[in-house]
């Protein structure tokens, strides 16, 4: 019998999420699985100094496939975490995806500024996902 092939680029197994509510960790945990798979590696930071800290200690060969940054974190937020990512290299290898409910032409004009290949907008749905990661070659 003959396995069939994933839609999903089997490099993308590992995922930092950066979010503070609950209830929206747990849309993008169910919706990162449907489209990705169950077996997908998703570390979760709960605010950006978590986050920061997170990233400081990735190196090359654990580093993630893709990050998902909530904008607005309490205290110093999203954008401090971009800022990390970026001073950290990532973002010309590894995918940011900005999930945001602000629809400030500002804050999505800074976030791609600060390295985010695409702003996606709370809740997440799998459409959305699903569109960007195509866009980036990481679905089939």
């Amino acid at each position: 019998m003959e396995t069939p092939q994933k839609d999903v680029d089997p490099g993308c197994s590992r995922i930092l999420l950066v979010e503070d509510d609950p209830e929206h960790v747990f849309i993008a945990l169910t919706v990162l699985r449907q489209v990705l798979g169950d077996d997908t590696q998703i570390l979760v930071a709960e605010n950006a100094e978590e986050a920061v800290g997170i990233i400081e200690k990735f190196t090359d060969t654990d580093r993630p496939d893709l990050i998902l940054v909530d904008l607005y974190l309490p205290s110093e937020g999203g954008f401090r975490v971009l800022s990390s990512l970026r001073s950290h290299g990532f973002g010309s290898d590894v995918p940011i995806f900005v999930v945001t409910s602000s629809m400030y032409d500002r804050d999505v004009a800074l976030s791609y500024e600060l390295g985010a290949c695409a702003v996606l907008f709370k809740p997440l749905s799998r459409a959305q996902l699903k569109e960007e990661l195509k866009r980036m070659g990481i679905l089939r």
